[in-house]
């Protein structure tokens, strides 16, 4: 009887080993998730200057489509929403194709098509950090900071552009 009762024990206690290594097994990638997934509060941390458009060139970039439909997918990237990314990526290569061949003519300069390829590239390393699962959690904010940056770097240069514009330098003779 006693070795019955021994060995009963031995088997509730080597059971419950297995139980809490199975458990903290648990725990661990539950929390090697949480600090690879981003939330909106991990996003909203992050400090860059964001520039908005100005009321003269806002006709311009509101009939951009490439643009706006690129302005809504970085306002979505704020609420850390990442569908324009990972979706469809014949829209996502389309979008960034037309961006390229679909400026308007009223803003079309070098400087403004140099922002747009910054602009074009740090979407594509955002969308390859995206759909790889091994950027870690600190990559993916520091690459959404050049997002950011990237789009508001090309807003400030087209509202440069139209104040350059409304200027009235005379030059003396």
């Amino acid at each position: 009887m006693k070795f019955l009762s021994t060995l009963l024990i031995l088997v509730c206690l080597i059971s419950c080993k297995k139980y809490s290594v199975a458990t903290e097994q648990k725990i661990e990638d539950e929390v090697v998730r949480d600090t690879l997934s981003l939330s909106k509060q991990d996003i909203a941390k992050i400090k860059y200057l964001d520039y908005g458009i100005d009321a003269k060139a806002k006709n311009t970039l509101d009939s951009w489509l490439v643009y706006n439909t690129i302005s809504k997918a970085v306002e979505n990237l704020k609420n850390a929403d990442f569908d324009f990314f990972t979706e469809d990526e014949a829209v996502f290569a389309s979008a960034l194709e037309d961006l390229d061949t679909t400026i308007p003519e009223d803003i079309d300069t070098a400087s403004i098509r140099a922002r747009l390829l910054v602009l074009k590239t740090k979407l594509y390393k955002l969308e390859e950090a995206t759909r790889l699962t091994t950027t870690s959690k600190q990559e993916h904010l520091l690459i959404i900071k050049e997002v950011f940056e990237a789009f508001s770097y090309v807003t400030l240069l087209v509202n440069k552009k139209y104040e350059k514009e409304a200027q009235n330098i005379i030059k003396p003779e």
